[in-house]
């Protein structure tokens, strides 16, 4: 057998063999992980679809089945045969459908009643219930019966949103992952006895809770995503002791032996080894590679052990991989390969590991064209998965599988130090960072004559985008660029950070499709800054931000709408917060943030194009705002920055938000899509325009990207994007054709001015390697004026789905308007109502609508 080839489901498969002898056939995520390629003819018997991003699995008492839970879009209880791997039944919840409160959310256990049937219990997450089901002897799950939680809630009007789920003879415990102000921040473990309709108890416990474990003495274990540890519980006398593990803990496992307890610290890269008895960690288990060990950022989840053995199996979701652990020893003994966003692992009495692949086994997802019946919408059409990998043929050959595990995530200090070896680096001393909103780049730049393009899906041409045709003409023209990301909240932490966390991966997609959770991903979680307060945030990622990396190295930075506030009053125990609106909403960006530069307001105009035309506001424009009523982002940003020029203390990095090209639809009295593109696009020519004609010109770098391409459609995949490098040092013309995504760019603008890698993505991100060591492309650039016709559009009543937009938009939220309907809204309203268009039927539509009322 070839080195590198994982035999799969006991036979030796070619889904993941070699297509020659010497080079396995890899695919590279949006992300940046590669990942072996499956085979399509050989797929089917390694590969068991179960719906969107797969969180947890348990195996069945007897050893039979294995049942998997989901958070993504489309959610559904699966039950696979734990010898063949293949779905014997499910249970479908919402058919994908955003607003659908149908729904699950994380929590699933199973419990063996004393000479009765098999039961699974699932939480339903926004409804605040469980269900339970019967598991027959062949596999079905039937008898479904709920139990809801009628507590009076707080004012929040949030649901408590029942989480981990753990079941014995005597009882059945769940979590309320919900936390914030009006709990000072904190959850429950909810006690059911007997066959009661209501709790017998409900005990606070840390913020956060996930997971929930029933230990072999009465006891119950609950990780605390927020508070970093697990509280130990007695039940009858609510009696708690806190046991600190590491940030971020998730899943549980009690050890084979009923002696121990283990803990996935995911923000820690750990596992924690609980010993039962003395209520001590005896031993802290570090999952990272060895050469990355001083790296954050790859993510243990699921555990599972092998009572045979005794080996540990955890899912290492940002490594696309399984590490395995000798808990005795507190060794990592290898990895196996397997796909993108391992979330959950259970091993069978006959010695088969099952592994869900959260976002599957396939790198691109097209979206030009409907994908079968789920449609065009990012993260409705990735699909997650099952994985069978038989166990001893898989560690017979650890040694070969874990070497291609490094080589797949370029987990060596050599790839490191190569990378940077062959980049040439200009004489950059600064570096300006934007950030724009949503757009594909069949979007925006299909109809440039070079590259990989599909002009049927163009939307916002060179009319309405001269600028960003003219510097990709220019500068660099980059069509295999990719944001790492499927919606804004995962995108604006893989801009910021680089990787998204388990709390942001989780919830992006319980935020989006509807189901109960607020938009917690830019420094505030349900409404309050955290990080401000001094409280550790759960949607905070490993390693941090780009600004914390620029703080702990000293290089100086400014901030122009990252991690901004809306106001914020809010009292814990004797302190209250009165923070101002558009305030820093983490402490790093206290005193390095433009107080007149307007946050994310759709109403708010980017640059000064509608000035400079001598337009009047639009009915439902905001005219000015700050100290200086300045009429556009950019006016503040070009007074700031040329008081910087003045005073000859420039910013090493600045970090500049500008997102009206995610539109306001057509709701009445906004401009219009093509009106918000254009004056975004302004603006971003604005910027390159003041900086070429600065004293600092031949110093500085401009990197603009998208956080995330989820509102268009792309023929290559949904994930690729649109993204400028601009400098003096670019080669001029260049069409650059090799794989770059968000990582790339933060890798490449953080290494100009001197900030090292702040997790594993980071550091092993390709260098974006378009310059030359000499200003070859120095003269300055003229921004240009979009059409007067088209900046002073303005949405009408009658515009196409102008109510639509009218009811679901927030100027303030990017997830506010369900991007899945933008979708169509930007498409009828730019080609015509009636224009064919690459998505799902009308039909479908209304169903999501009537969702949203």
């Amino acid at each position: 057998m070839v080195a590198g080839i994982l035999v799969l489901g006991g036979a030796s498969l070619t889904a993941w063999a070699l297509r020659n002898e010497f080079r396995p056939q890899t695919a590279t995520l949006p992300t940046g992980r590669t990942i072996l390629a499956p085979d399509p003819d050989t797929r089917s018997a390694v590969f068991t679809d179960v719906g969107s991003l797969p969180v947890n699995m348990r195996l069945s008492p007897d050893g039979k089945y294995v049942a998997v839970t989901n958070a993504g879009f489309r959610q559904q209880i699966s039950v696979l045969d734990s010898r063949s791997g293949k779905l014997v039944s499910k249970v479908e919840f919402n058919e994908g459908r955003r607003g659908n409160k149908d729904a699950l959310y994380w929590g699933l256990n199973f419990v063996q009643s004393p000479g009765g049937p098999t039961h699974l219990w699932v939480s339903n997450g926004v409804q605040d219930k469980l269900t339970r089901f019967t598991l027959t002897a062949d596999g079905q799950l039937t008898d479904r019966i709920e139990r809801e939680d009628k507590a009076p809630n707080d004012t929040t009007g949030l649901p408590y949103h029942f989480a981990g789920v753990a079941a014995t003879a005597e009882g059945v415990y769940h979590v309320t992952n919900q936390s914030h102000h009006m709990n000072d921040f904190t959850g429950k473990l909810v006690v059911w006895t007997g066959e009661s309709a209501e709790p017998a108890k409900r005990i606070d416990v840390g913020g956060f809770p996930l997971d929930v474990c029933a230990l072999p003495d009465g006891r119950v274990s609950v990780s605390s995503e927020m508070d970093g540890g697990v509280y130990f519980i007695q039940p009858a006398s609510g009696e708690k002791k806190f046991i600190a593990t590491g940030e971020n803990p998730t899943h549980q496992l009690v050890s084979a032996n009923k002696k121990q307890l283990f803990v996935a610290n995911s923000n820690s890269d750990t596992i924690s080894v609980i010993d039962l008895a003395s209520g001590r960690v005896v031993r802290s288990i570090l999952i990272r590679p060895g050469a990355m060990r001083g790296l954050p950022g790859f993510t243990p989840l699921g555990i599972a052990q092998d009572a045979k053995t005794g080996m540990l199996f955890v899912a290492v979701a940002d490594l696309s991989a399984v590490a395995v652990v000798n808990p005795a020893k507190g060794d990592v003994l290898g990895y196996l390969p397997v796909g993108w966003y391992p979330s959950a692992v259970a091993v069978s009495p006959t010695g088969q590991l099952f592994v869900a692949n959260g976002k599957g086994v396939d790198a691109m997802h097209p979206n030009g064209k409907p994908v079968g019946a789920l449609g065009t919408y990012g993260p409705n059409i990735i699909e997650g998965n099952v994985q069978r990998i038989d166990l001893a043929d898989a560690m017979a050959k650890l040694k070969e599988h874990t070497q291609t595990v490094l080589q797949l995530a370029n987990a060596s200090d050599k790839y490191v130090k190569a990378t940077e070896s062959a980049f040439v680096r200009p004489p950059i001393e600064h570096v300006i960072y934007v950030v724009k909103e949503n757009r594909t780049y069949d979007q925006v730049l299909s109809d440039l004559p070079k590259g990989n393009n599909d002009k049927s899906l163009l939307l916002f041409g060179r009319d309405v985008t001269p600028n960003q045709h003219a510097l990709a003409e220019r500068f660099t023209q980059f069509d295999n660029f990719y944001v790492c990301a499927e919606v804004s909240a995962d995108g604006w932490n893989w801009s910021t950070s680089g990787m998204a966390n388990e709390y942001v991966m989780r919830n992006s997609f319980t935020n989006y499709s509807g189901r109960g959770r607020n938009y917690d991903f830019e420094g505030q979680v349900n409404g309050t800054p955290l990080d401000r307060e001094g409280k550790h945030s759960p949607a905070k990622n490993p390693g941090g931000y780009l600004w914390d990396a620029a703080a702990k190295q000293g290089v100086s930075y400014h901030n122009y709408g990252f991690f901004v506030t809306t106001s914020v009053r809010r009292k814990f125990g004797e302190k209250e917060m009165n923070i101002k609106d558009n305030e820093a909403a983490v402490a790093k960006l206290v005193g390095h943030t433009s107080a007149d530069f307007r946050k994310y307001d759709m109403s708010f105009a980017d640059s000064e194009a509608w000035v400079k035309h001598g337009l009047p506001k639009a009915p439902a424009q905001l005219a000015s705002y700050g100290a200086k009523n300045d009429p556009s982002r950019m006016t503040t940003f070009i007074r700031e920055y040329e008081a910087f020029v003045k005073s000859g203390k420039m910013p090493k990095l600045m970090t500049v938000r500008l997102g009206r090209d995610h539109t306001s639809g057509t709701t009445p009295g906004q401009p219009s899509p093509r009106a918000c593109v254009a004056d975004n696009d302004y603006a971003v020519g604005q910027l390159v325009e003041l900086v070429s004609k600065s004293p600092y010109w031949k110093k500085t770098a401009i990197f603009v990207l998208e956080d995330d391409a989820q509102a268009g459609f792309d023929h290559v995949d949904s994930h690729r994007s649109i993204a400028f490098v601009v400098s003096a040092y670019n080669r001029r013309g260049l069409l650059e054709s090799r794989f770059h995504n968000t990582d790339s760019m933060l890798r490449t603008l953080s290494h100009l001015v001197g900030v090292k890698p702040w997790n594993q993505y980071i550091a092993t991100a390709p260098l974006m390697n378009v310059f030359d060591k000499s200003p070859v492309n120095s003269e300055p650039y003229e921004a240009i004026l979009p059409s007067k016709e088209i900046v002073g559009e303005v949405n009408t009543r009658t515009a196409y789905r102008a109510n639509d937009s009218a009811r679901l938009i927030s100027l303030y939220q990017e997830e506010s308007l369900p991007d899945i309907e933008l979708n169509d809204i930007l498409w009828g309203a730019i080609k015509g109502a009636n224009a064919p268009r690459p998505n799902t039927p009308r039909s479908r539509w209304k169903a999501i609508e009537t969702d949203e009322d």
